[in-house]
């Protein structure tokens, strides 16, 4: 605050008699006249002025119309002795925020001024609210964006008036009378996700779309924005291009896609007609022609060719061929998986039926598999990863040639797994035989490995992978199984049985069949009499 009065005793008696520190308010300093003020204006932040009317040079009204002009943050506070009307009424023309009459109490001046601060205080409070609404609104502009042009292709009759006036707040504006659409799917997507990371698969995603809309002619305006791993490219022009034009931009961006971000991909074309209205259609164009039509290879343009026969595309699901490839699968035999994969990918007919109609097939073999794993205790996640859903998603948006490797990688892996699980099978039961027949003598983990030819580490492995318990657990309670037996016959010794059980020491015998049994031999024998 700035105190403003011609009297030395004034400025000084309201500077001291008020504890303004405790109160949060600083003096930045004092003036004599309006002239000195502006000065001080010039110099300090000031949030109040605290002013007389009637001063030299320039006076409290005219300063306060200076100020109100050149600093509208200041709130002014008259204090004046001259009670005349006509002065309360022309301050409060210029923006006064209030008016004190002379002499003044110091708690009358003290409430005005913490009035006015708490005033300010809200003031402040409301334009921070709103510069950071306004900040977080301008970062939520291309998300509103996205989200805006996704409702043009997708909903059917939106607000279209709305629609453009939230893309106007982007700064965009179709000026042209054509719309057309261009989809856009990275061929081999899997491989993609795969070998980036998420954030650097989004990073090369955001430059997909920027190399699309930096591609085209300045004639045409393309606008760029993602759909489930597509890009959509919305074309507003106003001359009609032939199919070879068009292709020819397509061509432009998959090259330019090529050479700056090392991959590759496929274009469905929808038509292009006049008013917005047709940007659904053209959608729905588009993504049939890359839906419904079996291209093979990369970077290839699929132009929409009529109305898709839904019905003509139908094919039966080759279930024998299936079966043949759950039987080589099972079969071990890498190469006779890969012919009989064969055998069913030809089965699905994809040179007559829709693209859409192969990948559900293809997915219903992939889902087959994954039932064959869990038949079998095979662990899915290892063979499929962690995240079914979002596997399925990518294997959708690649082509068919590498779908079908993706079908023969994941067979392949899932009889490599029932192989080993087999072996392993052989292995637990050659090693529960031996234990069998010999655990009446001094055998150990060691022994036991040592006879059928594996490691002891990899022997305590199957016991708890098979049979969820350690290896000298299952020998004990082999062991005391055993024994129990022998109790039904009532003329034989502890000590022999335990003996004949595998154990030299009684004592041993005891603590372990306790543990075992939750009684003693001698309270087990008594329990069976």
């Amino acid at each position: 605050m700035i105190i403003v009065d011609d009297e030395e005793r004034a400025r000084v008696g309201i500077r001291t008699l008020i504890d303004w520190q405790s109160h949060g308010i600083h003096i930045a300093g004092e003036a004599r006249d309006g002239l000195e003020a502006l000065e001080l204006l010039d110099t300090y932040a000031v949030d109040i002025m605290l002013t007389d009317i009637r001063m030299p040079q320039m006076d409290g009204l005219e300063l306060i119309k200076v100020v109100s002009e050149k600093y509208p943050s200041v709130k002014s506070v008259i204090m004046s002795g001259f009670d005349d009307f006509a002065y309360a009424q022309q301050a409060i023309r210029c923006g006064v925020s209030n008016y004190l009459l002379k002499p003044s109490r110091r708690q009358e001046i003290l409430s005005t001024v913490l009035a006015i601060t708490e005033q300010i205080q809200s003031e402040k409070l409301e334009i921070t609210t709103l510069e950071h609404l306004r900040q977080g609104f301008r970062e939520s502009l291309p998300l509103l964006k996205e989200k805006t042009l996704s409702q043009l292709i997708l909903t059917e009759s939106p607000a279209y008036s709305r629609l453009l006036a939230n893309l106007k707040m982007n700064q965009l504006v179709f000026p042209y009378l054509l719309y057309g659409i261009i989809l856009l799917r990275i061929d081999n997507f899997q491989l993609l996700h795969e070998k980036y990371m998420h954030e650097d698969t989004e990073l090369l995603k955001y430059g997909l779309k920027n190399i699309c809309e930096e591609s085209l002619p300045e004639a045409v305006l393309c606008v760029a924005f993602e759909h489930q791993d597509d890009i959509v490219l919305i074309l507003n022009m106003d001359e009609l291009p032939d199919q070879e034009e068009l292709s020819g931009y397509i061509r432009i961006i998959q090259e330019n896609i090529a050479s700056f971000l090392r991959f590759t991909v496929s274009a469905g074309i929808g038509s292009i007609d006049k008013n917005i209205e047709h940007l659904r259609h053209s959608f729905v164009e588009a993504c049939q022609a890359l839906n419904t039509t079996n291209y093979t290879g990369i970077a290839k343009i699929v132009e929409y060719s009529g109305e898709f026969d839904a019905e003509s595309s139908q094919s039966s699901y080759p279930l024998h061929e299936e079966q043949e490839v759950l039987k080589a699968v099972r079969g071990g035999s890498s190469g006779d998986i890969a012919d009989k994969l064969t055998l069913f990918n030809v089965a699905l007919k994809p040179e007559t039926v829709s693209r859409d109609q192969v990948i559900k097939s293809s997915f219903a073999l992939f889902f087959a598999l994954y039932k064959l794993c869990i038949e079998n205790n095979v662990n899915v996640n290892k063979v499929f990863g962690q995240n079914l859903t979002e596997l399925i998603h990518v294997l959708s948006r690649s082509s068919l040639d590498n779908l079908f490797q993706s079908l023969l990688e994941t067979a392949q892996r899932v009889s490599e797994h029932l192989t080993s699980k087999k072996n392993s099978n052989k292995l637990l039961e050659a090693a529960k035989s031996y234990i069998g027949e010999h655990f009446m003598k001094d055998i150990n983990r060691e022994i036991v490995a040592r006879e059928i030819y594996i490691t002891p580490g990899y022997l305590s492995l199957l016991f708890k992978q098979q049979l969820k318990i350690s290896f000298i657990d299952y020998l004990h309670k082999v062991r005391i199984e055993h024994a129990c037996q022998l109790f039904k016959d009532p003329g034989m010794r502890i000590e022999d049985i335990a003996l004949q059980s595998g154990y030299n020491d009684t004592k041993y015998f005891y603590q372990v069949f306790k543990k075992y049994k939750g009684v003693t031999p001698n309270q087990f024998r008594s329990n069976t009499e």
